[in-house]
This record gives C-alpha cells, sequence and structure tokens, in this order.
C-alpha cells in the first residue's frame, strides 16, 4: 500500500496539470458590450452626412447596431451606428467626408451580404451597409460571360438569374486559362463590380 505523503504528492501533481477549468468554460464569442452614447466625433460625422444630402437612412438605434454586430463568421462587434446608402452617389458623399481632416479618428466599414466567415464587415465605428439599397443586378453578358452587380448581391441571388443562361459564378478568384492553361487573377482585368461566370460545373479555385 502506498505511503499516505505519497499519495498526496501524487494527487498534488495530478491537480497542477489539470486545466483550469474556469478558463475553458469562458465563451469564445466575444460579448457584445453594453449600449452607450455616440461619441461626439460620431455625432458630428452623422450630422455632417445628413447636412451633405445623403438620402439613405442613418440608424444610431441599439436594435439596429445589434443586428449589424455579427455577420457569418462566430465574432460579434457593436458599431457606433450603421449608414445605408441608397446609391453610389452616397457611397461618395460617405468617402469624401471621411477624408476629411475633422474626421479622422471615425472608422467606417462596408458591409455587403455580410456572409464573410473572418469577420471583416464588423466594426466598433460605423457600418457602411450596402445590401439594404445597392443590392441589384446591374447587367448580365452571356456571350461574354460576365455580370456587373453592386456590393449587396449574393452569390444566391446571382445563381439564380444566372441560372436559365446556364452559367454560374464560383467565388474563387483564380482559375485556368482555357487556352493556355496559365493561373491567372481574372479579377484585376475587369472592371469594379464585374464577375467572371463558368458555363461548366468544375470544382471552384478556392473554395
Amino acid at each position: 500500500m502506498a505511503e499516505p505523503d505519497a499519495i498526496i504528492r501524487c494527487a498534488q501533481l495530478f491537480t497542477a496539470t489539470q486545466p483550469d477549468l474556469t478558463e475553458m468554460t469562458r465563451p469564445m464569442i466575444a460579448q457584445l458590450s453594453p449600449a452607450k452614447a455616440l461619441t461626439g466625433d460620431y455625432q458630428q460625422f452623422l450630422a455632417a452626412l445628413k447636412d451633405s444630402g445623403f438620402r439613405g437612412e442613418i440608424s444610431a438605434d441599439y436594435a439596429s447596431r445589434v443586428v449589424l454586430a455579427t455577420d457569418n463568421s462566430i465574432y460579434q462587434r457593436l458599431p457606433q451606428a450603421a449608414v445605408f446608402p441608397l446609391d453610389a452617389d452616397d457611397v461618395a458623399r460617405v468617402a469624401r467626408l471621411i477624408a476629411e481632416p475633422a474626421y479622422e479618428k471615425v472608422v467606417i466599414t462596408p458591409r455587403g451580404g455580410g456572409t464573410g466567415t473572418n469577420g471583416q464587415s464588423l466594426t466598433d465605428g460605423i457600418v457602411v451597409d450596402l445590401s439594404r439599397h445597392m443590392n441589384r443586378i446591374l447587367e448580365i453578358n452571356v456571350e461574354q460571360r460576365w455580370v456587373r452587380v453592386q456590393a449587396g448581391v449574393v452569390k444566391d441571388q446571382l445563381n439564380a438569374a444566372l441560372k436559365s443562361a446556364g452559367l454560374f459564378f464560383c467565388s474563387g478568384t483564380v482559375d485556368l486559362e482555357p487556352r493556355h492553361g496559365r493561373r491567372h487573377d481574372q479579377h484585376r482585368r475587369q472592371r469594379p463590380g464585374q464577375l467572371h461566370l463558368r458555363q461548366d460545373p468544375r470544382p471552384c479555385a478556392g473554395t
């Protein structure tokens, strides 16, 4: 039979090598901070944006902020406010205003369909949500296999519109050039908002 002192030492050694259960039970997803009033810089920015002729909506209520505090990732960040541009002119108004020295401490983050898995659309600043109004498919060129879309368009929406033409969009940006087999980045040669389409169901690169 083992001596009492040896049993105690074994028990102490076992306890020391076990993980801290308190750490293990802490939530992995960042918790949202309680609602706070807008800071002065953000209040001034939103007021100036409204005065600039911005035609979309400007929301600083807690409900709107909570909705935009998550995306398709596991992360959560509560924004100060959200703006919903009506069109490209509204986006330009936001860009011109944020470039002014008075608002150098204001942070904005664009948000499309909110389908990113790494939290790219989340911010503690202002979300520029392009999904509410700027979600239209502008042009489909079946012959050349490209489309021009607004930033709020999601892949399922686009592929539903392309189905009748026998085309679909794959999210991978790297493909093989059919004639020469060279790898290239197709999006570098395209206009903003223009996406390359496929006709055959080959596996998508990067997916």
